[in-house]
């Protein structure tokens, strides 16, 4: 059965890492088995993807029911996706859940702690990322009397381990998402001052949003790193 989360209403980051390597036997290269991982970030309310000595780090702060949200990981997820498990880039993703109050739901707070729930050993950064597009291109399940399990067949779709799956369909908690908010909420107006919505990209190199409007921004980050 669904859980109900509380929410709070609202006007308006760390990695795992190693370097690729490569082995040769008899002449054919082998290459490393090891994968970025997903973890916590020191806080506990940041979900970092990738490797920590990536040249690009960003912070990307996202809402479960932000139309403008899943545009973003409708255009660049994959091309996310690629650069993370190339060791390219790493994301901070810091999840909101405003809208809440604002419709009636709980559908942002229950979306959120399923990517919390995803945050294990077994999960390698790849696959958290399919499961943040897959989820954000089933948004339209916040209009609807949704229940766990709907939760539970994305994230198996997506590619997450059967224990994953499991506690996702059980309503397991996965963070304290009142906490959840007021924290990222906090860490979004410092990086953001001028743009309280979502989606925001955050620069954690350069210290700064990111123009997304720009569609090269991401290009251009990796290009010039």
């Amino acid at each position: 059965m669904r859980r109900i989360w509380s929410g709070l209403a609202v006007t308006a980051t760390l990695t795992l890492t190693v370097t690729g390597c490569a082995t040769e036997i008899a002449g054919v290269a082998v290459p490393d088995p090891r994968q970025p991982g997903v973890a916590l970030t020191s806080d506990g309310y940041g979900i970092v993807t990738g490797f920590a000595d990536a040249p690009v780090q960003l912070e990307l702060y996202t809402e479960p029911q932000c139309s403008h949200c899943a545009d973003l990981q409708a255009a660049f997820g994959e091309d996310l996706k690629a650069a993370i498990t190339t060791g390219q880039l790493a994301v901070t993703y810091r999840p909101l859940t405003f809208l809440d109050d604002e419709y009636l739901t709980d559908y942002s707070a229950v979306a959120s702690n399923t990517l919390f729930l995803a945050v294990d050993p077994a999960t390698d950064a790849g696959t958290f990322q399919t499961y943040v597009e897959d989820l954000w291109a089933n948004q339209d399940l916040s209009l609807f009397d949704f229940v766990d399990q709907d939760f539970a067949d994305i994230a198996a779709d997506s590619g997450l381990s059967d224990d994953i799956v499991s506690r996702i369909a059980d309503g397991d908690p996965g963070v304290d998402t009142t906490e959840l908010l007021e924290v990222n909420f906090a860490a979004l107006a410092q990086a953001s001052p001028e743009s309280l919505g979502t989606p925001v990209v955050y620069d954690l190199t350069q210290k700064e949003p990111v123009d997304i409007t720009d569609d090269n921004w991401l290009a251009d980050l990796l290009g010039s790193s």
